[in-house]
């Protein structure tokens, strides 16, 4: 099945499209968040063309659900919705913090994804990985230390990653110690294709998402972005 992955919960623009257990194709458009609603849709068609591939040939769409950029996930789950609609696609909802730990799913330690939010506050969750992602914290919005002062408590190897790590890395040294292990920069931001493959999951248990009732997962309230 072909899974069509959407993600503009952060300034970036990221489309990924997976046919079962490859990745066929990757864009990343580097623009502000703002601009998300000028470049998606066009950037849907490029992205087909460029495989030779048609909509009709989709199975579905994934999309980031949040949390994020409040203007740039309600114009993906827009965007989302409407080419789901059109056509009668199965709509697949999914936490961009799952889709950022899905890369190292396979490694058995502790897994935080962590997002820059606003007034000095992150977003944050906690996996353990191995055979497959578990969530063993639930998701949060709150400050560093209030995350760390839970994490300090585990004793145990902790991989942070997210664009919410840079600023507080020195934070994290201190209080979780040899412990914390960093990631590559390049798996700190969502990766759309692992939303693509989320998705396929759901879809593979008959979990699609309502396009009438599916919203964004803000994990705080609004504001003007």
């Amino acid at each position: 099945m072909k899974i069509l992955g959407i993600d503009t919960s952060t300034k970036f623009c990221n489309l990924g499209l997976i046919e079962d257990k490859d990745i066929l194709i990757e864009y990343t458009i580097n623009g502000l968040k703002k601009k998300h609603s000028s470049i998606l849709v066009p950037a849907i068609k490029d992205l087909l063309k460029t495989i030779d591939l048609k909509m009709e040939e989709i199975n579905g769409i994934a999309v980031s659900t949040g949390p994020g950029s409040f203007t740039g996930i309600r114009i993906g789950l827009s965007v989302a919705k409407g080419l789901c609609y059109a056509r009668s696609l199965p709509l697949l909802g999914i936490p961009t913090l799952d889709a950022m730990a899905f890369s190292l799913r396979e490694i058995p330690y502790l897994i935080c994804p962590v997002l820059e939010s606003k007034k000095d506050e992150i977003y944050d969750v906690v996996f353990r990985g191995g055979d497959s992602l578990h969530r063993v914290m639930d998701y949060k919005c709150e400050d560093i230390q209030s995350l760390l002062a839970r994490l300090s408590l585990l004793k145990e190897k902790i991989i942070f990653l997210g664009d919410g790590i840079k600023k507080y890395q020195d934070n994290i040294k201190e209080k979780i110690g040899k412990d914390a292990l960093f990631i590559d920069s390049q798996l700190n931001l969502p990766v759309a294709s692992n939303i693509a493959f989320l998705g396929l999951n759901k879809l593979k248990k008959e979990e699609e998402d309502d396009i009438s009732t599916l919203s964004p997962f803000y994990l705080r309230k609004s504001q003007a972005e």
